[in-house]
């Protein structure tokens, strides 16, 4: 993906609002608790809490939900099911336990997700996604909800019905928008600023988040320009230079290499598995990195011990 370059529009004289990416097998407690710990965020997202299979016991929501509210910021919910009243359900136990609000994901791309309908495979039906949405609307009343999704399923054409039907809906307090479809996965794709464009011009009112290969401030923000979003998440770019989120609005931030080498000390203190340090390094710093290449060996040191 091309960096945007210099653009002719401005910002509106407003703060974007500054989101972390859901991210799913990353985010564990010890992740979770050693970026509160930094204060890396000001809100979270928390990755999708699968819903379904029976009504989940409120003590393993409160599991779910308190390292990420440990850290004395908002913490909105993602939700993910296809099961309208027990998703309601569930939502409402969050927000009685102190959840700011709820989101909805329609964007995994996982093979095993879609099948059944779920993630990214509701985008298939969305009729059944948009009546999904307004039963879970209903079962919380005035809370916050929002969505989670990508530019459709198999073309990004498809956003031209789906889209303006989720605003006019007047369920939702913003859109989170991945440039890529289901199908693309994550290949590399052009035409990233044409699809938020678009995406923004068919949701008005309702406020676009840009998601997707965002990986420095000034990006995010010629981004949002130049769509005309009103905030900016961040997942693979915060972890290439955890202190991502915070530079949009704290000039005084360590400079990347530090910002990881923090982290990862943060986080090597919170005693991650051998094979869980190895993936952390390789997130932080790519797999060829020497720190990367120094966890794999203690790693398959630690392997050998176990023999």
């Amino acid at each position: 993906m091309k960096p945007v370059t210099a653009l002719a529009k401005t910002l509106p004289d407003r703060p974007l609002e500054i989101w972390p990416g859901p991210m799913e097998g990353v985010s564990q407690e010890y992740f979770v608790q050693a970026a509160n710990s930094l204060r890396l965020v000001e809100r979270w997202m928390t990755p999708f809490y699968r819903v379904g299979g029976g009504r989940p016991a409120r003590r393993r929501l409160q599991e779910f939900f308190a390292p990420f509210a440990a850290g004395g910021v908002p913490v909105y919910v993602q939700l993910m099911g296809t099961d309208a009243e027990l998703i309601g359900a569930v939502a409402r136990e969050f927000l009685a336990i102190g959840a700011a609000g709820i989101n909805l994901n329609f964007g995994c791309p996982s093979r095993r997700v879609t099948a059944g309908g779920a993630g990214g495979g509701a985008l298939r039906a969305p009729d059944c996604m948009l009546a999904l949405v307004d039963k879970v609307k209903n079962a919380i009343g005035s809370a916050d909800l929002s969505v989670k999704l990508r530019a459709g399923f198999a073309t990004w054409s498809e956003i031209d019905c789906l889209l303006p039907a989720l605003a006019a809906s007047g369920t939702i307090s913003r859109c989170f928008l991945h440039y890529r479809t289901v199908s693309e996965l994550y290949q590399p794709v052009s035409g990233r600023e044409e699809r938020f464009r678009r995406a923004a011009a068919l949701l008005a009112p309702v406020p676009l988040i840009v998601n997707g290969d965002i990986a420095s401030v000034v990006e995010g923000r010629q981004l949002a320009a130049a769509v005309g979003a009103t905030g900016v998440m961040a997942a693979r770019g915060w972890m290439r230079d955890p202190w991502l989120l915070r530079r949009f609005y704290d000039s005084t931030v360590p400079d990347p290499e530090t910002g990881r080498r923090r982290f990862f000390t943060a986080l090597t203190a919170r005693n991650p598995s051998p094979g869980q340090t190895v993936e952390l390094a390789r997130l932080l710093w790519g797999g060829s990195h020497p720190e990367t290449a120094t966890a794999r060996r203690r790693f398959l040191r630690e392997c050998g011990k176990s023999r």
